[in-house]
């Protein structure tokens, strides 16, 4: 990943939002159907709002599946989760759960 290159930020972006918001959209449903503690609710919000892995990254350099866009994909969706997390953990405080 040191060797990365910026000429994919534009995927990269889209991952950086598209990952938190999928998980976001697919958890909402999940908490209301499940009857869950808190805590529980809590942990599967942020849990759902976590970016890629950098394993994903590694895999696919591995593999020699197309490591440059997934390393893009993975670092900007981190640099991503540095807004989205402390928004997440605010709401799920405000709401309660913890």
């Amino acid at each position: 990943m040191l060797d990365i290159d910026f000429s994919d930020w534009k995927l990269g972006m889209l991952g950086a939002v598209a990952c938190p918001a999928s998980g976001l959209i697919l958890a909402w449903p999940m908490i209301a159907v499940l009857d869950l503690p808190g805590m529980q609710i809590a942990a599967l919000w942020v849990f759902a709002a976590l970016p890629p892995a950098v394993l994903n990254y590694m895999v696919a350099e591995q593999y020699r599946q197309e490591p440059h866009k997934v390393a893009s994909l993975v670092l900007l969706s981190n640099l991503g989760s540095l807004i989205v997390m402390p928004v997440v953990l605010g709401l799920v405080f405000a709401a309660g759960y913890v």
